[in-house]
């Protein structure tokens, strides 16, 4: 086949193979050879726009534009270039702005109007009236990316669809970085009256599942990741909504009708999650409370459901691990206050598969 301009004249090439793409491999067959070609997407191009007939100039343009791209892209995404940090925000219709309240602060999110949403939607339930804050985010669209800078300075990039994972992580961060708490507990948290129940266990345990089966079911939402304990041994949860991960998607629905509704969003190891909020969520939820329970969870598919008291001693361990003190360093206050937790509340160890077998052995012991 005789290649030909696009002005209807012909080139000096006469193509004698045929480029195809196999999986993400570009791979030019010769029939005549019965040889195949391994091109890298350059070479592809290449031979591409000669297919179209285009001039050596237009391919070798072509070619360097398309060069340029793919490297800022590059460089972009691994944070080796950015955009300049933005100017002060102003209020008009080319911004959504959201004040939230985090435990104790104020934090103002301004997104451009094209991208807010449905990320703000994450955090509406945090949103409070007013434009005072202490903390300043501001998102900032350049090329595919979304930059996240916090008081002017850059913090981070990420694709669109990881634009609310990426600012969970920098609030939790935010609330962290204080010191008017002693120790941040990795424990979910619900609570049933005035006394607070924490749910630890190991990743794949089914944390996040069982806490917002368990608000369906009644319980009081306060966290489903991180819990802030004071110095008189009070717990308050950091109320974000719950990450579903994809695999707990068919569990939840029984207990999430709308869950299939909810916008996808991708966490960096680009697995997919959805946001959800209890509908029993109320800002009384952000009050600290006693602990009244620690359960320890354990999954297990070939075990008979069960709720065992655990030795106070587990107990503390189970509260230990991955528990994070301003400080870097548990002090005594934080473990008199952890001690005094322990000395309170009751302690089990949930071993369960189903979610309903563990929501009715927890509603037995929590009443």
């Amino acid at each position: 086949m005789a290649l030909q301009r696009a002005d209807g004249s012909r080139a000096t090439f006469v193509a004698q193979a045929r480029l195809v793409r196999v999986g993400d491999q570009n791979i030019l067959f010769s029939p005549s050879r019965r040889a195949m070609f391994a091109l890298n997407d350059s070479a592809a191009e290449i031979w591409r726009a000669l297919q179209e007939g285009a001039a050596g100039k237009t391919i070798q343009r072509r070619l360097m534009e398309a060069s340029v791209e793919t490297a800022l892209d590059d460089w972009e995404r691994l944070g080796l270039i950015r955009p300049l940090a933005p100017s002060p925000p102003v209020f008009s219709r080319d911004y959504v702005n959201q004040v939230l309240a985090i435990a104790g602060r104020r934090i103002r999110i301004v997104y451009p109007a094209g991208i807010a949403h449905p990320t703000a939607s994450v955090f509406a339930h945090l949103q409070v009236p007013g434009e005072a804050a202490d903390v300043l985010f501001q998102a900032v669209q350049h090329r595919e990316r979304i930059h996240l800078f916090r008081n002017g300075a850059w913090v981070l990039s990420c694709p669109p669809a990881g634009l609310a994972t990426a600012l969970k992580g920098e609030l939790l961060a935010d609330a962290l970085g204080r010191d008017d708490y002693e120790l941040a507990l990795h424990a979910a948290a619900l609570f049933n009256g005035e006394r607070l129940m924490l749910l630890c266990g190991q990743p794949g345990a089914g944390k996040t599942t069982l806490t917002l089966a368990l608000a369906h079911a009644g319980f009081g939402f306060a966290s489903d990741d991180v819990t802030l304990l004071n110095a008189n041994g009070l717990g308050v949860g950091l109320p974000f909504a719950a990450a579903a991960k994809s695999g707990a998607w068919p569990l939840l629905g029984e207990f999430c009708p709308d869950l299939d509704a909810a916008p996808v969003f991708r966490r960096p190891d680009n697995k997919r999650v959805r946001y959800v909020l209890p509908q029993q969520f109320s800002p009384s939820s952000m009050s600290p409370r006693a602990v009244g329970w620690v359960i320890l969870l354990r999954r297990d598919r070939t075990s008979t459901p069960r709720l065992d008291p655990v030795d106070p001693v587990a107990a503390l361990r189970g509260l230990l691990t991955g528990a994070f003190a301003p400080a870097q360093e548990l002090g005594s206050t934080a473990f008199d206050a952890l001690a005094h937790v322990i000395g309170s509340a009751q302690a089990y160890c949930l071993t369960y598969s189903s979610l309903a077998d563990g929501v009715e052995l927890i509603r037995g012991a929590c009443r």
